[in-house]
């Protein structure tokens, strides 16, 4: 392994904490590393986080100091707005690159999402005092739920004004004794935001809610980790980015959403759940309920064999501590029955997936599986390759002994492999994301 360096880590410019790592190269074979900022502590939301990225243009030898892409304003510390759990995705076609995020506002997080897309109608989002609903349109002009006008606007950055009287922002955490101040609906929204010159700069967030969530969802959220774009079949060019949400009673279900016209519009296919059997009955991801929580499939990844097939291999809560995975022949819309890989060994733990090129054996379906390597904690990250799309795991490596959580993978322009994953820091109890190359031939020798 070469280039051993820590990209983000506990204290830099100001974070408190760093999690979730995601890492892409583009066509002009530069590198993008991106990671949560949580600001006051390493908790996932509700707290203050903001997405940040780091570039290289030398595969990794040298970065650039962080930027900051999105970044909600909103009250301070644990009931700040997030911007949470950012995959990554380069569109071939148009170099584009392409971030898939969970936002909640000031003082939710995925329990607390209440259900709903947090639009009314096809553009009008919902805000609320808590006493009367309002309505905002696409321009921040703000209207009862009957259409009526009011004297409340919204600015883009989100501040509400009364009378041109500046309040709080949307993403504030709801008090009810400031009845004059408007709220973004306590949701999750899955949101988007695009970069057309690798990274450098970025649009504002898309809202996704609309497209490819329903009425009866609560919590939203991202892979996490990377997208693919499918290479193969009659949905070549394809844009996939694995998503999981919750039901109303709180339980998880993961998908993919696509995009056929290069990001413009989404759609959100079936899940796994969606028809799976359980005593001779069949679920839905909508309705299965809290006695069925082994069930529950939650952050996955994605990989496209060469027969046009995508294979989803899911994080799961069946107690058998492997990871589960399942079949599309259409590209995302429906699955399989999720069956489980016994070689897959897992803590309840995300991991990363790459379908990748080796140039030694380009017959060969190359596959590479990063995780835990441990039933009981979130240690030995250990690499696996499969030579044949995953169906078998001929080689393993240990990549850290010691601490290993959340990881994520990309090949370089050279055909090595670029890693970023975290591990403990020398502050206890907090991560640090530590970026590493391995070439193909460490795993073959």
């Amino acid at each position: 392994m070469k280039n051993k360096q820590v990209l983000f880590y506990p204290g830099d410019k100001g974070s408190k904490a760093y999690r979730i790592p995601s890492l892409i190269c583009t066509n002009d074979n530069v590198l993008i590393a991106a990671n949560d900022a949580r600001l006051v502590n390493q908790n996932d939301n509700p707290n203050q986080i903001n997405n940040v990225i780091r570039r290289s243009y030398d595969n990794g030898q040298t970065w650039t100091e962080s930027q900051t892409t999105v970044a909600y304003i909103g009250d301070e510390g644990e009931d700040g707005p997030a911007a949470i759990d950012i995959a990554l995705l380069n569109d071939q076609a148009t170099d584009t690159v392409w971030g898939v995020f969970n936002h909640t506002p000031g003082g939710v997080g995925w329990y607390l999402s209440q259900p709903g897309t947090g639009y009314i109608g096809e553009d009008k989002k919902l805000i609320d005092s808590r006493q009367k609903g309002y309505r905002m349109l696409a321009d921040g002009r703000v209207q009862t739920i009957e259409g009526e006008a009011t004297d409340y606007r919204v600015d883009q950055e989100g501040y509400v004004y009364l009378n041109e009287e500046r309040l709080s922002t949307i993403y504030a955490k709801f008090d009810s004794e400031k009845s004059e101040q408007l709220f973004e609906m306590p949701t999750s929204f899955l949101q988007l935001i695009k970069s057309e010159d690798g990274g450098v700069t970025w649009s504002e967030p898309i809202n996704l809610n609309l497209q490819v969530k329903e009425e009866w969802m609560s919590f939203i959220g991202s892979g996490p980790g990377i997208g693919i774009q499918l290479q193969h079949g009659k949905h070549r060019g394809r844009l996939i980015f694995p998503i999981y949400y919750t039901n109303e009673l709180k339980l998880f279900s993961c998908a993919v959403i696509y995009s056929d016209d290069h990001g413009q519009t989404w759609h959100r296919g079936e899940s796994p759940n969606d028809g799976r059997l359980c005593d001779a009955t069949f679920l839905s991801a909508e309705h299965y309920g809290k006695d069925l929580r082994q069930f529950e499939l939650t952050e996955s990844q994605v990989i496209e064999r060469e027969n046009g097939d995508l294979v989803v291999y899911m994080r799961n809560h069946s107690g058998k501590l492997r990871v589960a995975k399942s079949v599309s022949h259409d590209g995302g819309q429906t699955w399989s029955q999720p069956i489980y890989d016994e070689t897959l060994v897992n803590p309840v733990c995300q991991f990363s997936l790459l379908k990748v090129i080796d140039e030694r054996q380009p017959e060969k379906e190359v596959v590479l599986f990063l995780g835990p390597n441990s039933e009981t904690e979130r240690a030995k990250g250990t690499l696996r390759l499969s030579e044949d799309g995953g169906e078998t795991w001929i080689t393993e490596k240990l990549i850290e002994p010691g601490s290993f959580v959340y990881s994520c993978m990309t090949q370089l322009a050279d055909g090595t492999i670029g890693i970023l994953y975290e591990t403990e820091s020398d502050q206890p109890g907090l991560l640090q994301s530590t970026f590493v190359t391995i070439g193909l031939d460490e795993l073959t020798e």
